[in-house]
Formats: C-alpha cells, structure tokens, sequence
C-alpha cells in the first residue's frame, strides 16, 4: 500500500495540510531557530536566477540564503515486520551570500539503511529518518562553514 506524506507527517495540528517541503521547512526553521539563529522562510523556485536571489537577500535584509532542492526523498518499508528500510535522498544544496551570489553547490545523495526499532512505530522511524537525513545536511563540512562564514 502507499503510505502518503500526509499520513507519515502528522504529528502536530494542520500536518495533513503539509506538503513534504512545507514540512521539512517548518522543521528546519525550528531546528535552526532553536539553535539561536535568526532566520524565516522564504518561496524560492528551483529556477530562480541569481539576481532574483540577490533582490530577495537584500528585500529581507538578510546575509545568505540556503535553498534545498529535493529530488528524491523516498522510502521503502514493509509495515508487516520490524526489521529495515530504504530511505533514498537526494538534496541539490546551494547557498547564496548577500555579497558574493552563489558560494556553494553540492549535491547530497544516498542510500541509508534505517534499522527499525521495535518499540517505535513506523511513523517515528520514518521521521527520525527524516531528522538524520536533515542533520547529514546541516552537519556536511563544506555546507556548515559556509553557512557560518
């Protein structure tokens, strides 16, 4: 059967509503924010030119900007045992500064192995998947110190 992103993600009130994008941004910003970091959410197109990055930097008075383009974000889990799943990610990554445009461009892909644990449901295992996969991110050397500069 098709497990939909509606049914994995509701865990807090009006998450049937989300779609996998809004969901991982509303989690990113809280994660960040918890953090101490001063950031919001903005609508960028997986198209948009650099100088329409630009303007949108300089419109909200903000230093950089990181823009997660997913193209795969899936999962293959059997509901009718606990053992292992597939999660397959793979995140185009780029990050703007407000003076010098586009300072990285990385892709983030792979395979991982979730291991079920028996005492989780299947949702909490999918979405712990989720937070490892947002923490492989945030935590890659390359996109961590330019997020810092």
């Amino acid at each position: 059967m098709d497990w939909h992103v509606s049914q994995v993600l509701a865990t807090e009130e009006g998450d049937k509503e989300k779609t996998l994008a809004d969901f991982l941004e509303h989690r990113i910003l809280h994660g960040l924010q918890k953090q101490g970091w001063n950031v919001e959410a903005v609508k960028v197109t997986s198209g948009a030119s650099d100088s329409e990055i630009m303007t949108l930097l300089a419109d909200n008075q903000a230093d950089k900007l990181i823009q997660l383009n997913i193209n795969e974000w899936y999962f293959s889990i059997n509901l009718n045992w606990v053992s292992a799943f597939n999660f397959d990610t793979d995140t185009l990554v780029k990050i703007y500064e407000v003076n010098d445009g586009q300072i990285l461009e990385k892709q983030i892909a792979g395979r991982d192995v979730i291991e079920e644990k028996g005492d989780e449901s299947p949702q909490n295992n999918v979405l712990r998947a989720y937070r490892e996969q947002l923490v492989e991110i945030f935590s890659d050397p390359e996109v961590k110190s330019k997020l810092t500069d």
